[in-house]
């Protein structure tokens, strides 16, 4: 199987990823008081694989995970140093998720949606890692809120609606249709390959 790594995301992946989160900070005009609650969840997941072949010439790696199964990966062009790459190296990938969300009473002024990605690379003639992180925000509304079931439904600027699970009920305390929620998702993978383990 041939995989290509990319990347996207939207209000319903931040919405579903509601068990993760990472603080923001309240927007300078907004009032101290106008804030109802606030919350974060965050999640990280290593994986290691096993190089079990490298084609230089045409970018492939196929990689053995941990429960034997074998991927072949097309590594992009910015890739550096893939030369260095041999059988039996390990590729490790960290992988972190994470969501912030602060309630806001009806008719606060907010900031509108935002993000940002960093990326990193490995230098010429070190062995092959990269790093990226990508943090974006947006200002949702709550259109719908099922306290017997703790669900609420959020409406994005665009009009996309999503209904997530509240983890604890005691964070529906105060908060009104019409409330505004401030979302931060961030995430950030971080891959690096090292030396096969000496025998």
């Amino acid at each position: 199987m041939k995989t290509t790594i990319g990347r996207s995301f939207a209000l319903a992946a931040i919405a579903a990823s509601i068990a993760g989160f990472a603080p923001k900070a309240i927007a300078a005009d907004a009032a101290p008081s106008a804030k109802v609650t606030s919350g974060k969840v965050g999640g990280t997941v290593t994986v290691t694989a096993t190089v079990e072949d490298v084609d230089v010439a045409k970018r492939l790696v196929k990689l053995k995970d941990e429960n034997g199964e074998v991927t072949e990966l097309q590594v992009p062009k910015e890739v550096r140093n893939l030369p260095q790459v041999k059988k039996g190296d390990l590729v490790v990938a960290t992988y972190h998720e994470a969501v912030a969300y602060e309630v806001f009473k009806a008719g606060t002024e907010m900031p509108g949606g935002q993000g940002s990605v960093v990326t990193e690379r490995a230098k010429l003639g070190e062995k092959p890692h990269a790093g990226v992180a990508e943090v974006s925000s947006v200002t949702a509304t709550i259109e719908a809120i099922d306290k017997a079931a703790s669900k609420v439904t959020l409406k994005g600027p665009e009009g996309n609606k999503v209904t997530v699970k509240v983890k604890d009920p005691k964070k529906l305390e105060g908060v009104s249709v019409g409330d505004l929620v401030q979302l931060t998702y961030t995430r950030a993978l971080a891959i690096s390959v090292r030396p096969a383990p000496k025998k």
